[in-house]
């Protein structure tokens, strides 16, 4: 979840949520607040044309009958006695309801108290049945011009507790979760382009030209598309043109080379013929070594489904053949599609180099659900920790008396990680804690050959 809200698809989701969200809210807020004041101004008003009226009718009773009239319910359930001389202490005053009044009984004194459940209790007033328990009320006083008082008292339903009913608040979930699927697809769409443009980049394949994304969207999207299909095409002409150059060379180079070793086997000095035919046949296999790498980097070859098992069994029984401590221990069947020339490369400079500076190797195969894990250990000396990712350059030895035969040309390394990763796999290198050196090759199961390369 956490990781979600880091992402920008989360981050747009939050923003919108809660800004809609708080919106809404503060909305429902300002109508509730205004509902209330025109609920009490329109109750002023009904109050006020009933109160005038009772005044009315009072003036026109003989006094003998007034009794019986007050005692009468009246409209909006108004309940009204005789009041003292004493003005009743009003702690909040109903400011709205007095000055109706005051515009109404001009002649008449007013005072009004805001309604209060206290006030109830205090009234000998017998309520409605209906009502099950004493309602908020609220007392207003009237000073009569013939000098007499009157006291009414006015039941007011239960409208100040919570703000909200729960049926509200239910609307008030619903529409939060219908706000939070809108910012959920905002989010998704002003996103989308950008998981394209990183699935894209990830699927990158620097030896093939790839295919051009579709300039489609908002125009900032089509600007950042089109400058990814110029970066793809630039990068893959480069990458193309150097691949190029450096397999012309080689190949080139290997005619005046045999031309040349054919001339230094006609010397008379032997001693000198077999040193200079020595170093002519380590350039050779330099420029060898150098069309092998300029080669891990093409993806002509045709992916087919290939026997892993029996690829690494083939390549350590040659090695065990030829004399090398190859030992070829855990195994399982793992068939995937691949270019069976080069995962073979890969894997034989692998082994090479375990042989070579751990003097025996140990190859195992497992896989889960989605991979395959190719272990090749040896025991040998290790690599420091800090030079474990060096050794991956090309032409960087860590040996540095620049002898083939203790430091190789440092391409082995280069060219075995590249044909892994262009199988979209990961190579990785560690030292054991017992001694020792682990490559650990690991492959996707559902291999498309020639996918991705990273740069």
């Amino acid at each position: 979840m956490f990781a979600f809200f880091r992402s920008m698809h989360g981050r747009l989701f939050l923003i919108l949520l809660t800004g809609m969200f708080v919106t809404s809210v503060g909305t429902m807020l300002l109508t509730h607040s205004r509902q209330q004041e025109m609920f009490e101004h329109v109750r002023a008003q009904h109050l006020s044309v009933e109160i005038a009226d009772m005044v009315e009718t009072l003036r026109k009773l003989p006094a003998a009958r007034r009794g019986d009239f007050l005692l009468e319910p009246h409209g909006m359930g108004i309940r009204a006695h005789p009041g003292g001389a004493t003005p009743l202490p009003f702690a909040t005053r109903d400011e709205l309801l007095e000055e109706a009044l005051r515009q109404r009984l001009e002649d008449v004194t007013v005072a009004a108290e805001r309604p209060s459940h206290a006030a109830c209790g205090d009234e000998p007033i017998r309520w409605p049945r209906y009502m099950r328990e004493p309602p908020e009320c609220q007392r207003v006083q009237l000073s009569l011009p013939d000098g007499g008082a009157l006291v009414l008292v006015i039941p007011m339903p239960h409208m100040r507790g919570p703000l909200y009913p729960p049926p509200v608040w239910s609307a008030l979930l619903l529409f939060a979760v219908c706000i939070g699927l809108l910012a959920w697809l905002v989010a998704r769409i002003a996103t989308s382009p950008l998981r394209q443009l990183a699935d894209a980049a990830d699927k990158l394949d620097i030896s093939r030209a790839g295919e051009a994304l579709p300039e489609q969207g908002s125009s900032e999207v089509r600007v950042a598309t089109r400058a990814f299909n110029r970066m793809q095409k630039r990068i893959y002409d480069d990458v193309r043109e150097r691949t190029g150059m450096l397999a012309a060379i080689t190949h080139d180079l290997q005619t005046p080379l045999t031309r040349l070793r054919l001339r230094l086997e006609k010397l008379p000095d032997a001693a000198l013929r077999d040193k200079l035919i020595g170093d002519m046949q380590a350039m050779q296999q330099m420029l060898q070594e150098g069309l092998e790498l300029s080669r891990s980097l093409d993806s002509s070859e045709a992916a087919r489904l290939l026997d892993l098992d029996s690829l690494l069994d083939s390549l350590c029984s040659d090695a065990a053949e030829a004399g090398q401590q190859v030992e070829y221990t855990d195994r399982v069947a793992v068939q995937l599609q691949a270019q069976p020339l080069a995962l073979r490369r890969a894997f034989s400079n692998l082994l090479d180099n375990a042989v070579k500076y751990g003097q025996r190797a140990k190859v195992s195969l497992s896989r889960d659900a989605h991979h395959c894990h190719i272990l090749i250990r040896d025991s040998g000396p290790g690599i420091p920790p800090d030079l474990l990712e060096t050794v991956f350059i090309p032409f960087y030895r860590i040996e540095h008396s620049r002898s083939r035969e203790s430091g190789g040309t440092g391409l082995g390394l280069s060219i075995a990680r590249n044909i892994v990763m262009r199988h979209n796999g990961e190579l990785t290198l560690r030292n054991l804690p017992s001694g020792g050196l682990e490559a650990h090759v690991v492959l996707p199961l559902t291999l498309q050959a020639g996918r991705r390369l990273p740069l």
